[in-house]
């Protein structure tokens, strides 16, 4: 152990001094905080601080009113030690915290009331101990037990909440449990876990459509991951499914809107919103607007944009109903909504209009009437999975939409 790796020390004191000694002079800390109870509060004053062998900068205690209730010891702890710390301008990962002393009951409060604050443990064991080995350390006998940093294993555990959150959609949770864990774990975890909210904060902003922010936070935890993935086959699939998710957004990124990886990116949110979440209304809503992108992009073929449809681009046999349907009295603008759309491309010889028309008067209408009957459009009756479902294969069939050009986000198994 390096010679004075940490400014602070907390102890509890118990029946002896002597393990508090030995702790506290290899350790030589500036600042001590002594976790007593009024039994022991003399032997600390009388047998511990005097035969220090260094001067700490300053020392305090502070004294719990049960040594043997859990509630008291622990309240008293989480209360008082903040303040010390704050006072002393030690920061927690400077803090070593030894359990030794005290009773089981404080022990215990003090490992608990510490966990979310300390990087480091220590404990005085020894080789030899009285009754038969089964007493205390004997004198002179001691030895010096740091545990690792419990974060590392507790960080194990976070991770999975993480993943489970992050496999719900849920990123913004799965983001707050990992940055948590950073500044906790040990500094060679460090930046796996970084790497890691780099990636689950990409992921949220690209769930919210905010594709061009998505990119730098996705690309940047994109090295350290690949390493991690060489390393722990655990990590392979989420960092292949990362890679082909990169090339898409790069794609799409690069293409002009409307386009056809937009359509397909709506398609993608729309699932995420069915299975990860059952918000059917949600869904749906993102399938209504998957269709209009379908028609816009290809109007864009044609030099159209339907917010401002020229009346020369409109055929003749539908110019007067457009003309009346469609164009603005205040600024005379053509502005045509998803079934306008569809009728345009239809009087432009489409085969995807043709498709859609198909399946239309069939299919797609009686789903959009329910869709259109939603909370979330112009109703308040909630939309059912069977009816996301009905649509969605409508809209995959008569775009020809194979649902391998779909991205997915990756799954993660850690």
């Amino acid at each position: 152990m390096p010679e004075n790796p940490y400014r602070a020390m907390v102890v509890s004191v118990g029946g002896t001094p002597a393990p508090i000694l030995f702790s506290l002079n290899i350790n030589r800390p500036e600042y001590i905080c002594f976790f007593i109870s009024r039994e022991t509060k003399r032997m600390m004053e009388e047998d511990v601080i005097p035969r220090l062998e260094f001067k700490p900068r300053h020392y305090d205690w502070i004294e719990t009113p049960s040594p043997d209730l859990l509630s008291d010891c622990y309240g008293k702890i989480s209360k008082e030690l903040p303040a010390l710390l704050e006072k002393w301008q030690v920061s927690p990962e400077e803090v070593c915290v030894d359990y030794t002393g005290g009773t089981k009951t404080m022990s215990a409060a003090l490992v608990l009331a510490t966990i979310e604050k300390s990087c480091c443990y220590s404990y005085v064991g020894g080789a030899e101990r009285s009754k038969g080995g089964v007493g205390v350390v004997i004198d002179g006998k001691e030895r010096m037990h740091f545990l690792d940093n419990p974060w590392d294993q507790i960080a194990a555990a976070e991770r999975k909440e993480a993943a489970i959150l992050f496999n719900r959609a849920r990123y913004a949770s799965a983001a707050e449990v990992i940055e948590k864990c950073i500044p906790k774990v040990s500094p060679d975890r460090q930046p796996l876990f970084k790497a890691l909210l780099k990636m689950v904060r990409g992921y949220d902003l690209w769930d919210r459509f905010r594709h061009a922010e998505a990119k730098t936070p996705l690309f940047r935890s994109r090295d350290i991951l690949i390493t991690v993935g060489l390393q722990n086959s655990e990590f392979k699939p989420a960092v292949d499914g990362l890679q082909k998710n990169l090339q898409f957004l790069h794609s799409l990124l690069a293409s002009s809107k409307p386009s056809k990886l937009y359509f397909y990116d709506l398609l993608a949110n729309a699932r995420r919103r069915a299975d990860l979440e059952h918000k059917y209304d949600d869904a749906v809503a993102r399938l209504y607007r998957a269709m209009e992108v379908i028609a816009q992009t290809e109007l864009k073929e044609h030099g159209i944009d339907t917010a401002r449809v020229e009346e020369k681009a409109i055929p003749e046999p539908l110019r007067k109903e457009f003309l009346e349907r469609y164009q603005s009295r205040d600024d005379g603008k053509i502005k045509i909504p998803l079934f306008g759309s569809f009728r345009l491309l239809e009087g432009l010889k489409s085969r995807t209009a043709s498709k859609f028309f198909h399946v239309y008067e069939t299919r797609i209408k009686s789903l959009l009437n329910i869709r259109n009957d939603s909370i979330l459009a112009h109703g308040f009756n909630p939309v059912e999975e069977s009816t996301f479902e009905n649509l969605w294969k409508a809209v995959l069939e008569f775009s020809d939409t194979n649902e391998k050009d779909i991205p997915k986000f990756p799954v993660l198994q850690v």
